[in-house]
């Protein structure tokens, strides 16, 4: 295995070992190693104990937030390493954390405590050798998901080991051995027990991986223990000559289908939520109608409750309520943009592109109704045709000077607007005053006094 260790965590190795402690690298960086990534993070495990630790790279040097855990944050010669103590763990009480943390004298002790065989080697910093003792490596070769020892203890320890079990499947296109695989579903209602922010992370990470449609297809039981909206999708058979896919076979390929983005891979992951809620059936076939604006208010009660942050959040639901429809006229294209950014637009094409290639077995439709909503698109961009009300030539000033107060001017803004974008009225600023004026007087029933004393 061709590990390269950076110098800084070369030097604390050594530092350790010339002052008769024992250094390994253990973790993540290990595996991405012997996987031929480029690793990012590194974590040493010693001997030494933490008050040790911090006596060799001086107090200034040393973070002490997880001394607890028998682990010092240490920033030395220029680079950063956590380095902790051999430690075995016990009691644990909420699936997540250990109540007792007791420091061992052994790499096998420390190993033996960790999750999944490829997460239980070390590199032996002064043998310049590979521990494993788990037969983690085997386990690399053959894209084995094994846990260390009794699968069912590993997880009833800590259940979001499922998730991470299953984001590693997701990005490396591992399969759980059978063991694993029974006790990741024994245990998945431990999930529950987690917090909403650890559940996100590992949703997150897992999204992005290569082979998320396969993770998503085969343990959709597993998510749906916190995204319970999942459940009647499973089976749900769609009737309609355009899907020979199941509701949740359709957005796990929806998913897998779309760009790395997790701003795609979410609104794919929740943008036909609703359709077993919305189903009808008549001689046609099945129908979904309004499918894509209740997916999106679904779609806003789970990001809520998994703690997404709000743009995050926002924007994946916008795209959810526009992606039914394919805009095929300017007036259309330039009511999405009065919601959306140009940028957001262009994720708006990919969500398009993603559904429409996940339909149908064999084939997909065509994308000339895509390309030609796409080219409406660059034309208003480069047209710089007014979409937003921040486009308009008039603004609120404007309107308090002809009379309008508080809520009446973003409702006024609104209709003028509405008037620019299906061209009814150029934006100009002399035209709109004069379309307010009048809205004003309206309004205020002078207009209408006056059409009638007529």
């Amino acid at each position: 295995m061709n590990f390269i260790i950076p110098d800084a965590v070369q030097t604390m190795c050594s530092m350790l070992c010339q002052h008769g402690f024992q250094a390994y690298i253990v973790g993540g960086c290990v595996r991405d190693a012997a996987l031929g990534l480029t690793p990012h993070d590194y974590d040493i495990t010693t001997n030494a104990r933490p008050e040790e630790i911090i006596s060799l790279f001086g107090t200034e040097n040393c973070s002490e937030y997880g001394r607890a855990f028998g682990t010092v944050g240490v920033k030395y010669s220029g680079g950063f390493a956590e380095i902790t103590t051999f430690r075995t763990e016990t009691d644990y009480t909420d699936y997540r954390h250990p109540a007792t943390v007791l420091f061992a004298d052994s790499i096998f002790d420390d190993l033996a405590r960790r999750d999944f065989t490829f997460n239980a080697m070390a590199w032996d910093f002064q043998n310049q050798q590979l521990v494993d003792p788990f037969h983690g490596m085997n386990d690399l070769q053959h894209k084995t998901l094994r846990c260390v020892g009794v699968p069912s203890a590993r997880f009833r320890e800590d259940a979001l080991r499922i998730l991470r079990g299953l984001r590693f499947c997701a990005r490396f296109g591992f399969q759980p051995d059978p063991l694993t695989e029974a006790a990741m579903r024994a245990a998945a209602f431990q999930l529950k027990h987690i917090s909403a922010e650890r559940i996100y992370s590992e949703l997150r990470s897992m999204l992005m991986g290569d082979y998320i449609t396969d993770i998503l297809i085969a343990y959709p039981e597993i998510l749906a223990v916190r995204i319970p909206e999942i459940l009647p999708c499973i089976a749900f058979t769609q009737h309609t000559h355009w899907h020979d896919f199941t509701v949740w076979e359709h957005i796990a390929r929806t998913v897998g289908n779309s760009p790395k983005n997790l701003i795609l891979r979410l609104t794919m992951l929740f943008h036909d939520i609703a359709k077993p809620q919305c189903y009808t059936h008549d001689k046609k076939g099945g129908h979904f109608k309004t499918h894509a604006q209740k997916s999106s208010v679904l779609a806003d009660k789970i990001l809520l409750r998994l703690k997404a942050d709000n743009y995050t959040r926002k924007l994946v639901c916008k795209l959810i309520y526009y992606h039914r429809e394919t805009p095929k006229t300017l007036y259309a294209v330039r009511k999405i943009l009065s919601d959306l950014t140009y940028q957001e637009a262009e994720l708006f094409i990919q969500v398009l592109d993603a559904d429409r290639v996940s339909k149908l077995k064999g084939e997909s439709e065509t994308r000339t109704k895509i390309t030609k909503a796409e080219n409406l698109f660059r034309l208003c961009k480069e047209q710089n045709l007014c979409c937003r009300i921040k486009d308009l030539d008039i603004n609120g000033n404007d309107l308090m000077q002809i009379g309008f107060q508080g809520k009446e001017i973003g409702q006024i803004l609104n209709y003028l607007l509405e008037c620019v974008i299906s061209d009814e009225i150029p934006n100009q600023n002399s035209v709109l005053i004069q379309y307010a004026k009048t809205q004003y007087l309206f309004r205020k029933g002078e207009l209408y006094d006056l059409f009638h004393r007529r």
